[in-house]
């Protein structure tokens, strides 16, 4: 790491790559968009003396967290790497891609577009902080711990003008894994840009602006960003998402678009299921056996308007479950089309 600059994941990597120190770390499609990472089981013979034990171990050395005398910890070191890989916004893991079993067993993960370098102190623009142009990262796990969250942010920049577009979770216990075919992943978009993202596991939640007491919380509470609208109840269960606005909790949000479910606002007290699982199911081996169009599993809501930008251009909040992103990598790439369904 140069001095004074951020311990960025990406070019560490490639770096690895091009060294050839690690058997096993290699490009995973010719076009060089796909990264092969060497990833053995923990429990499994040999998993400790591994290629990727010991990238994993490098990583942890690079990062600081593993100086002379240090106790080996490669459960640790493989989760630090787990972590800094989900968190990054310039990786995406492709599971169907993978290997879990094996004695070369692997991880793939798609390289995203990278962040551009942000500008030096004091020239950077409210929008430049607050915002940053991603595709759709899958469910990621929290943090191991609050001061890994923060060694991977950059500490260099300075705070924006005002507080990021983003949802802070609140409950009163800590939530569980996030795992299951439900886990639930969120977006936040400004128009086409993604400006926050995050996996939660599956179970009901209470999306709210900020400032609404709930005392205790009835549900784990999502603060949505000010300006959002109105409290909305949202279920991400087996059977599909749910959403239900509050009775006398004030004007309809904008829209709700999904796939199952006919567009429009939601009507206070109603329940509106925007997507189904077992239809998309359904609807995904209709498309395999080529009888129908590649299914849609995205559901938006409008939360904020665009004010004075072009139509598309305000505050959205994305909704989708884990599995059905999972299944669609399984059908390889898909022509390009607009980032809002």
């Amino acid at each position: 790491m140069a001095e004074g600059g951020p311990r960025r994941l990406r070019p560490w990597l490639l770096a690895q790559l091009r060294s050839g120190r690690f058997p096993g770390l290699q490009w995973d499609d010719a076009a060089q968009t796909a990264l092969r990472i060497p990833w053995a089981h923990g429990g499994r013979s040999g998993a400790k003396e591994s290629a990727g034990a010991a990238l994993c171990r490098a990583w942890a050395e690079y990062k600081g967290r593993l100086r002379p005398g240090d106790p080996p910890d490669p459960a640790g070191w493989k989760t630090r790497l787990r972590c800094a890989l989900a968190r990054s916004p310039e990786f995406r893991e492709l599971r169907a891609r993978g290997r879990t079993d094996g004695p070369s067993s692997y991880r793939v993960y798609r390289l995203l577009p990278a962040r551009e370098p942000k500008p030096p102190k004091g020239r950077q623009s409210q929008k430049e902080a607050g915002l940053s142009p991603q595709e759709p990262l899958p469910p990621t796990p929290p943090p191991e711990t609050e001061e890994e969250a923060q060694d991977e942010e950059e500490p260099e920049a300075p705070p924006p003008e005002e507080a990021p577009l983003r949802i802070e979770v609140e409950c009163t216990e800590p939530l569980p894994p996030v795992h299951g075919d439900a886990a639930l992943v969120l977006r936040l978009r400004q128009g086409a840009a993604v400006a926050w993202q995050g996996a939660l596991p599956p179970g009901e939640y209470l999306l709210s602006p900020p400032g609404r007491q709930e005392a205790p919380p009835p549900l784990p509470r999502l603060v949505l960003p000010a300006g959002a609208g109105p409290g909305l109840l949202l279920s991400s269960a087996p059977r599909g998402l749910f959403l239900r606005m509050r009775p006398g909790d004030g004007p309809a949000p904008g829209p709700v678009r999904g796939p199952h479910a006919p567009h429009g606002p939601l009507q206070q007290g109603a329940l509106l299921q925007p997507f189904d699982a077992r239809r998309f199911r359904k609807e995904l081996e209709l498309h395999r056996a080529g009888r129908g169009p590649r299914p849609l599993h995205r559901v938006t809501l409008e939360l904020r308007p665009p004010e004075g930008a072009p139509q598309g251009g305000g505050l959205v909040l994305e909704l989708e479950q884990a599995f059905a992103q999972r299944l669609l990598d399984t059908l390889g790439t898909p022509p390009e089309t607009p980032p809002r369904q």
